[in-house]
């Protein structure tokens, strides 16, 4: 089995990449970062097309000047975004059995693959894009707060409509994110559902430095993740001997001026770390919260288990799919600050059980979290879309 897989930045491909790799069956990985950055997945550069100059100008664009407009940053990002397809389309290597494409950057590779005859997929990480949009639009009314800069654009949502459609297969990370696709149109029958892995030689559990019940929070401080809800439950608790750590980029704006209603001396907002640092921060933690109201899996989530921390998610996360209620977390609808409040008093007031589940959360993720279980499904899964006369099935 000959697979190729790609994507433009790093998301979950990087991970897959390496899987396909230990599995033996990683025919070529085109990606926009240097080779040196894919050596550190262990990926030997025979293996790897970098499309350097893709990478080196869509990096470039994150740092575009505040005084460019919505609409011109925009149509930069679309012509980013179709450059790259563009280019990939001529990287599918005919002897490919199996080509994967990133959503939103692989629709005219998709449809290269499909004219050499090679089975196309399209991995796509987050709920569909509409769906997300109008969570985002209903969040935006409630609290009075543009959230322009988190909303998909139409080009980008019908685009990855045309991915869907147009790919064999579609995988993504959750079952939500399944049932957004599936409600947007999207034939259920080819959509396969791989949760993201935790790297757990890296995030492994630690003695615990002191008494103080530590609610951690981690990922961008934006509307759509949710992180007022989780601060007003906070902050209505009054719980002793606790406090809140957010870790991410402080939040500004309107959505920052909400957020500082909530200000105390026991709200912590750390900045942001390096990855490689995140599992000490995780160890000192109680509980581990992502209150998002879209979020198509949420890979905090699998890290701070594997460091036998409990963790709080909504239904919206992705996540709550490996989440076990009641033994290693708890899951809560959206916008619920009154469940969000039950669950934190409960593991406040009840530390062996919050230990307990901690305890619960490091051996599920140390028996099935992990990438290479993650690599064992994906191989196993992408041996059915082979002719019979490679593995005896048939797609």
């Amino acid at each position: 089995m000959k697979v190729t897989t790609s994507c433009s930045g790093r998301f979950h491909i990087f991970d897959q990449a390496r899987q396909l790799h230990r599995c033996g069956v990683l025919h070529r990985f085109v990606n926009d970062y240097p080779k040196w950055m894919t050596r550190r997945w262990g990926i030997p550069d025979a293996r790897v097309t970098s499309l350097l100059a893709n990478g080196v100008l869509g990096r470039a664009a994150r740092y575009l000047p505040a005084s460019w407009s919505p609409t011109l940053r925009d149509r930069l990002y679309r012509t980013l975004h179709n450059r790259f397809s563009a280019r990939l389309a001529r990287h599918v290597p005919r002897d490919s059995d199996i080509f994967i494409g990133l959503s939103s950057f692989c629709l005219d590779a998709l449809e290269r693959a499909k004219d050499l005859g090679v089975t196309a997929i399209v991995d796509h990480g987050s709920l569909h894009q509409r769906t997300e949009r109008r969570l985002l639009e209903e969040e935006s009314r409630l609290h009075g707060i543009k959230a322009d800069d988190e909303l998909a654009t139409d080009w980008l949502i019908d685009k990855e409509d045309c991915e869907f459609h147009t790919a064999d297969r579609v995988f993504v990370l959750s079952e939500a994110a399944k049932r957004s696709l599936v409600d947007e149109g999207i034939a259920g029958d080819k959509i396969f559902v791989n949760p993201c892995g935790v790297d757990v030689s890296q995030f492994r559990a630690a003695e615990k430095g002191d008494s103080l019940f530590r609610v951690i929070y981690c990922g961008n401080i934006r509307l759509g993740k949710g992180v007022h809800y989780l601060l007003q439950a906070f902050s209505e608790l009054r719980l002793a001997n606790a406090e809140l750590c957010l870790i991410g980029d402080a939040p500004v704006g309107a959505y920052g001026e909400l957020i500082r209603r909530f200000q105390a001396s026991n709200v912590r907002f750390l900045g942001t770390f390096p990855q490689v640092e995140l599992a000490k921060i995780y160890t000192q933690g109680s509980v581990l919260v992502l209150p998002s109201v879209a979020d198509g899996f949420g890979m905090v989530v699998p890290q701070a288990m594997a460091c036998g921390v409990p963790v709080i998610v909504t239904q919206n996360v992705g996540a709550a799919d490996i989440v076990s209620e009641g033994v290693d977390g708890f899951v809560v609808p959206i916008r619920d600050v009154a469940a969000l409040k039950e669950r934190l008093r409960l593991l406040h007031e009840q530390p062996v059980l919050q230990r307990q589940m901690g305890a619960a959360a490091q051996k599920k993720a140390n028996a099935s979290l992990s990438w290479d279980e993650y690599g064992n499904r994906l191989v196993a899964q992408l041996k059915y879309y082979l002719p019979t006369s490679s593995y005896g099935v048939r797609t």
